[in-house]
């Protein structure tokens, strides 16, 4: 068995600061008001890393493509089935559920933070963004904002139920492989797995400006 580079120290960072700033929005978001600015900021940095994944997705190192791992429904179903027989089909990047996962906790991060730029408790914050949509549509975003929470942490735990499942069934390393960015393959793969150079610098040029345009926005 040899160990291959699969995630690049940017999504491995990423990933792990989305796991805090995370868990940080939903303890300030539940706790008293006296916290709730922070609420605010850390809900840019979230905004801020889904901005960085997302692109990266597109330029990033190969591992971290879309392109490379979403896959047909066909696909999908036939993982799924050597799931429930034990046996299901190796991937060195995300498998096909596991591609599903990640685009599922994208998109409601990016409901969760963007509804929260229009969102108002009536009393002491607004969001920034609060003054351009009617009061119809801030009503709307300010139920999305509340409900949304819940239906994350729901997606959270099947995510951390799957990794339990492939650490503890199947035996593979995944919590360490997204420390090291390493898993162990019976054979390399011809090409190295490393990061565009300038992917990654168009990715966090993006995602630095949009954090500094939010910073800047009054709340």
């Amino acid at each position: 068995m040899k160990s291959v580079l699969v995630w690049d120290w940017s999504i491995r960072v990423s990933h792990w600061l989305m796991v805090l700033l995370f868990t940080g929005l939903i303890i300030t978001g539940r706790y008293d008001r006296d916290y709730f600015d922070y609420h605010f900021y850390l809900g840019y940095g979230l905004s801020a890393l889904v901005v960085f994944r997302l692109i990266y997705g597109f330029y990033g190192s190969r591992y971290a493509r879309f392109s490379q791992f979403l896959k047909g429904p066909k696909v999908v179903l036939n993982y799924l089935k050597g799931m429930f027989n034990g046996k299901p089909k190796g991937h060195l990047g995300h498998n096909p559920v596991g591609a599903l996962m990640v685009v599922a906790l994208l998109l409601g991060m990016t409901l969760q933070w963007g509804s929260g730029l229009f969102t108002s408790d009536d009393l002491f914050w607004t969001g920034p963004l609060n003054v351009y949509l009617s009061d119809d549509w801030l009503s709307r975003l300010t139920w999305l904002h509340h409900v949304l929470p819940d239906v994350l942490l729901v997606l959270v735990g099947l995510h951390v139920a799957a990794v339990l499942y492939h650490e503890l069934c199947l035996k593979e390393r995944l919590v360490m492989a997204m420390i090291h960015g390493k898993k162990k393959v019976q054979q390399a793969p011809a090409e190295a797995i490393k990061a565009p150079r300038w992917g990654l610098i168009f990715s966090m040029l993006i995602a630095l400006s949009w954090l500094a345009w939010l910073w800047l926005l009054p709340i």
